[in-house]
């Protein structure tokens, strides 16, 4: 089964989530980065300028040593080490084992060098004391990282909990605003399903023009509408003219044919008239159809039953001595169609299954909550591949039919007039169409 595809609303609010989230990601990466550089340029900075207060300070005696140091008390911390040219320490903190391992391997350093371990950053360049003409000792420097990477990990969590929320808010934002943009738009496709097929004067309510897209879009609607009216309006005056003009040579045809037999005395002619006298009511029956249907009979409120339109149905069909018929009435509620519509309707299908049933016919009545659906089956041949909403064009007929390929097209026109349906239900032995009539 193909999947259900995702409600206009939900993807602006998705495509909006997702737009916020990674917008935020982006902003708080951003800031964490730039927060790291800074980060590292202040420290930086801060061990520079330690260093070159340390090594201003520097003294060294008439042999070359180095004396004293003249130094502030904070300038020499638990992060500052001082050793001669041959890596001895002359100043330094009690420090731990790690960190004063790291110290002591740049104690040597020819260059000022710097490097960083478990979250601290060193500083080391060789010096040369006051009095003194070379490098004679090296100075190094550090400066933890930890306060730095908790202030980082609290601006990157209240970044989170901040993206978080303004993703959240966007987000609802979006969902409340597309739902007051939507909502005419679903008000009128609700609108739209109440109305019935032929509700010809029904429009939406689309307000000033040009007030918004969703106005203008009503207003091309009922366009449309007008339209549409305009056009099932001139078919319908165009079908009860046609009809009319059908009536009387019909009438004429019977009258002559009524006459004959009236005059004859030949069986094989009375027959042959008493066929044609047949035919014509059959013909009057559906011009009587297509008038009814074209002057909006089928809404003003008539109502039947299954089991009536059923009877009416088989009490004009000719005895089949070929194929059996059976009528099973689950339920008998009354439907929303006109006795003589709703025998109109079924008779396509009924005549359809006698002409392809090899024993038997099957006609079921079955009411749900609001439709009452009439089941014609056979145990014919089947629709052998054909097109099940094809069959239903004006004009098409099977191979071995003799008629002109109206029925199962008028039958639907009648059933949607009625507000129901005709629908191939089973293209297989048993082949299946059902009428589908709306249940008051």
């Amino acid at each position: 089964m193909r999947p259900r595809n995702p409600s206009l609303r939900r993807r602006i609010v998705w495509s909006t989530a997702i737009v916020t989230a990674v917008a935020m990601a982006a902003v708080t990466g951003t800031v964490v980065l730039i927060l790291a550089a800074l980060t590292r340029n202040s420290v930086d900075s801060a061990l520079a300028d330690r260093l070159t207060l340390v090594a201003s300070a520097v003294e060294s005696g008439p042999d070359g040593s180095i004396r004293t140091l003249r130094v502030p008390d904070d300038s020499v911390d638990g992060s500052t080490w001082i050793f001669d040219i041959d890596g001895k320490q002359l100043q330094g903190p009690d420090a731990g084992r790690r960190v004063q391992a790291v110290a002591e391997s740049l104690s040597r350093v020819t260059e000022r060098t710097d490097i960083e371990r478990r979250e601290r950053v060193y500083l080391a360049e060789p010096v040369s004391a006051s009095g003194a003409r070379a490098p004679n000792a090296v100075v190094v420097v550090s400066e933890s990282l930890e306060p730095y990477e908790t202030t980082r990990t609290q601006v990157i969590a209240v970044l989170g909990v901040l993206g978080l929320v303004v993703t959240a808010g966007s987000t609802a934002i979006a969902a409340w605003t597309v739902r007051r943009a939507l909502a005419p738009v679903e008000s009128m496709a609700a609108r739209a399903e109440e109305w019935s097929e032929h509700d010809l004067e029904s429009r939406f309510a689309a307000g000033p023009p040009g007030t918004d897209e969703i106005g203008t879009l009503g207003h091309t609607l009922n366009h449309l509408l007008d339209r549409v009216a305009g056009a099932l309006r001139n078919e319908q005056r165009l079908t009860a003219e046609l009809a009319h003009e059908l009536r009387t040579p019909l009438t004429a045809i019977r009258g002559e044919a009524e006459l004959g037999l009236m005059t004859t005395s030949d069986e094989a002619v009375k027959g042959r008239l008493t066929e044609v006298v047949e035919l014509v009511e059959r013909m009057n029956a559906t011009i009587t159809t297509l008038l009814a249907v074209a002057r909006g009979d089928a809404e003003r409120g008539s109502s039947s039953r299954p089991e009536a339109i059923i009877a009416a149905v088989l009490a004009d069909h000719a005895v089949d001595e070929t194929a059996s018929c059976a009528v099973r009435v689950v339920d008998d509620p009354d439907v929303g169609a006109p006795l003589s519509l709703g025998a109109r309707a079924l008779a396509p299908l009924v005549d359809n299954a006698f002409a392809h049933a090899r024993s038997a016919v099957t006609i079921t009545a079955t009411a749900h909550a609001r439709t009452v659906e009439i089941a014609v089956s056979d145990d014919g041949p089947g629709l052998r591949g054909a097109d099940a909403d094809a069959i239903f064009a004006a004009g098409r007929r099977s191979d071995s039919s003799t008629g002109a390929g109206l029925g199962l097209s008028l039958s639907r026109r009648v059933a949607r007039s009625l507000g129901g349906d005709v629908a191939v239900t089973s293209d297989q032995s048993p082949t299946t169409f059902t009428l589908t009539l709306p249940r008051l």
